[in-house]
């Protein structure tokens, strides 16, 4: 049994099962190990889906920040602050009677003791004003200490929050702690502090991967952290600068009845965090996603639930791409199973628009190691039969077939496709007188002189040789390999055989020897393209059809019009933006019902008009009206001119010919040609 039936046999299946196993259970493993790498780039997808998919949302309508940016310290003067400022702050704020206010800012040491009680007044006076405090942490992230404000102060306060922002490896900010434990009580975040005013509720609890805040549950993760569902970049939020506000410059009706977070933004003050919008944001506006997350029930959810989610996907994913490696060809099951990554990555981000954070990463990476594994197993059971491909084939196919032949060996089976394909027939003007002429030696020298020339140009121009038939040429392009452009590459292929022949009967005159004049036809349409013949006797890659009859008459055509290489109408549709034609003729070829236009090939698009195209397309017309005495007259003008110009002599000779004896009714302008 040979490699090609083992891949069907039993022992073949069970190795493709296993290694689908395996392969799915490498990347389940990794998912639970959560490989840094790996949960590094899950990471940045995260942030990708805030910034570059869904971009900022309207953030929570009662949620303002009045910043204390670089305006308000080049004119308040240097920061930090006189605490009399805040009592300023408090006072103006007492006319817009904001729900609470929450301070991003420590005052730990005394400034004196008369202004430390004003403020101290000022803040009870409010009756919701939040301090802010921030804890240190050990190696084992306990509590080891922490910063606030005076005892005075927070014994004023309605509240006192934790402004902790513990950033993943990266330096981004995607989660907060929304409490912690010091000293057997739990402070909340300051985000959730704000909520809890806001909402009117004075307690929470923290249960297992929620904290419940009256009605409302706050999904968060093992150790207490809500993921923040960002509302966009820095100044997405209402922001009021301390110095308008204390001076009374600006209306705070706005702010009545809403959150007010005090914070800094100047970047002197160094409280700049790392977002997934923006390397420099406010810490005062984590704070504030952090309480718009929980007012707008807008929440991430990463539970495991989502864990569940993501198992399911890895194995479906994986086993999915293994099935479809190895039921199709690579080169289909490639882009298949990119387009299932693609439809996947697409399914996470509308969950994450739902608020479920599912993995991006793990289950494409499941499919990818799966077709890696599928792929490099079809490689290794097939090499064998791709050496056969190439030991059988290259014999007689251009190096390019047995290539696609190689990769692909299901394309050697006995039939074809259609192909839509541009189809070249060329032969030697006189070939037979020439070979009577001569010894056979001679003729079959100049002949391999010839063919390897003008093979090596359609070889050059992507094009596949069929066929020799004597001094004949039969090449094709748009088969076996897919080109989109392949009527362009034959008759930039006829052209430079014109330049070549040109050259080598130039080197062939020097030599004493007689030239070559080579004609062709070329035509573009449908054709069946495959292995003809008998498996294990003879077979042949060839194209059969009417474009390919058609391509051999119009080579007679060119005979015909005494002409070098005549181009049908479907070719010229597909080339003539980009070559020079000159219609010659409609013409009924034998066994054809239906008239062809054919056209002369000149040569490249040129900026200014060849005359003589001109002035045959201007005596055509006349032609085609049965204005014969014009027609006559335009013609013999043209070769008074071009006295070699078989086209216009043959249409001098039909002028004359329907003077004589005039065409009927019905005439359509079309020529019978019979012969072929």
């Amino acid at each position: 049994m040979d490699l090609g039936q083992a891949l069907q046999g039993r022992g073949s299946r069970a190795a493709s099962i296993l290694l689908a196993i395996v392969s799915v259970l490498l990347v389940t493993l990794l998912y639970y190990r959560q490989n840094a790498f790996l949960e590094g780039f899950e990471a940045r997808t995260y942030d990708l889906r805030f910034k570059s998919l869904r971009g900022p949302i309207p953030p929570h309508p009662d949620i303002a920040i009045i910043t204390i940016d670089d305006r308000s310290i080049a004119e308040l003067g240097r920061f930090p602050w006189s605490r009399q400022q805040y009592v300023r702050l408090l006072e103006r704020l007492e006319t817009a009677k904001p729900k609470a206010i929450l301070f991003d800012v420590f005052f730990p040491e005394v400034e004196n003791a008369e202004t430390d009680q004003d403020l101290a007044e000022a803040i009870r006076r409010a009756g919701n004003v939040v301090l802010a405090t921030t804890f240190e942490f050990d190696r084992q992230f306990r509590v080891s200490g922490s910063t606030g404000s005076l005892p005075q102060l927070e014994q004023a306060a309605a509240g006192i929050g934790h402004i902790n922002l513990i950033p993943e490896e990266d330096g981004v900010n995607r989660r907060n702690l929304l409490q912690i434990e010091r000293d057997g009580k739990a402070v909340p975040s300051l985000g959730l502090m704000a909520a809890m005013l806001s909402l009117g509720e004075k307690q929470f609890s923290a249960e297992p991967f929620r904290v419940q805040l009256g009605e409302r549950s706050i999904p968060v993760g093992p150790d207490g952290a809500m993921w923040i569902n960002y509302t966009g970049a820095p100044g997405n939020y209402p922001r009021y600068a301390f110095a308008d506000v204390v001076s009374g410059r600006i209306d705070l009706t706005p702010l009545r009845g809403k959150t007010v977070f005090l914070g800094a933004t100047a970047l002197g003050i160094y409280d700049m965090r790392v977002t997934p919008f923006h390397a420099n944001a406010p810490g005062v506006e984590v704070h504030a996603a952090v309480a718009d997350d929980i007012l707008s029930g807008r929440y991430i959810h990463r539970t495991g639930l989502q864990s569940l989610f993501d198992l399911i996907m890895i194995l479906l994913m994986g086993a999915l791409s293994f099935w479809l490696t190895a039921r199709m060809r690579l080169q289909r099951a490639i882009p298949t199973v990119l387009l299932v990554g693609a439809a996947y990555v697409g399914l996470s981000y509308w969950l994450f628009l739902q608020g479920q954070w599912v993995s991006m990463v793990y289950p494409p990476l499941a499919a990818a190691v799966a077709l890696l594994v599928g792929g490099g197993f079809r490689y290794m059971v097939l090499e064998r039969n791709a050496r056969e491909m190439r030991a059988m084939f290259s014999s007689y196919l251009s190096s390019k077939l047995v290539t696609q032949l190689e990769k692909n060996p299901d394309a050697a089976r006995i039939g074809g496709d259609n192909r839509e394909v541009t189809v070249m027939f060329t032969d030697i003007k006189g070939f037979t007188a020439f070979s009577e002429r001569h010894k056979p030696q001679v003729v079959v020298s100049r002949l391999n002189e010839y063919l390897a020339a003008m093979v090596q140009l359609i070889y050059a121009h992507d094009g596949t040789v069929d066929k020799f038939m004597g001094d004949g040429i039969l090449a094709y392009w748009g088969a076996p390999l897919a080109q989109p452009d392949h009527a362009k590459r034959a008759v930039a292929c006829a052209l430079a055989m014109k330049q070549v022949m040109a050259e080598l009967d130039a080197r062939w005159h020097q030599q004493g020897l007689e030239p070559f004049v080579i004609r062709g036809g070329i035509q573009s349409g449908d054709v069946v393209a495959g292995n003809i013949g008998s498996r294990g006797q003879k077979m042949e890659y060839t194209v059969i059809g009417d474009t390919v009859n058609q391509a051999a008459r119009l080579e007679g055509m060119a005979k015909y019009f005494g002409v070098d290489f005549v181009v049908g109408d479907a070719t010229y549709l597909k080339t003539c933006d980009s070559f020079r034609f000159r219609r010659l003729d409609r013409v009924r070829v034998a066994g054809k019902d239906i008239p062809v236009a054919i056209h002369e090939l000149r040569g490249a698009v040129q900026a200014q008009e060849d005359p003589l195209e001109t002035r045959f397309a201007t005596a055509l017309v006349q032609f085609r009206q049965r204005h014969w005495d014009a027609a006559e007259q335009a013609f013999l003008a043209i070769l008074a001119e071009y006295p070699n110009d078989i086209p216009s002599r043959l249409y001098l000779e039909r002028c004359l010919q329907f003077k004589a004896a005039p065409v009927s009714t019905d005439w359509d302008g079309v020529f019978n040609r019979q012969d072929k």
